[in-house]
Order: structure tokens, then C-alpha cells, then sequence
């Protein structure tokens, strides 16, 4: 797993990373929204 992943970096560094830096920032937005209104409804 961790030798194919890093196989996969190596040919694909930039949009790896790029796809990365905005799933990361995806993942932290939805989160936020959904708890905040799960703290505004309880």
C-alpha cells in the first residue's frame, strides 16, 4: 500500500498534491458546517 501510494506520488507529484491541499481543505470546510449546525439545532 505505502509502495504503490509513493509509486503514484512520484509520477504524479504536482496534481497529487494540489488534489490533496483541496481535499484536505474540502474535508475541514464540510466539517465545520456540518457542526456548526448540528450545534445550532441541538
Amino acid at each position: 500500500m505505502v509502495k504503490a501510494l509513493r509509486n503514484w506520488l512520484q509520477t504524479h507529484e504536482l496534481p497529487a498534491i494540489i488534489i490533496a491541499v483541496l481535499s484536505v481543505i474540502m474535508l475541514m470546510s464540510v466539517t465545520l458546517v456540518v457542526g456548526g449546525y448540528w450545534l445550532v439545532t441541538r
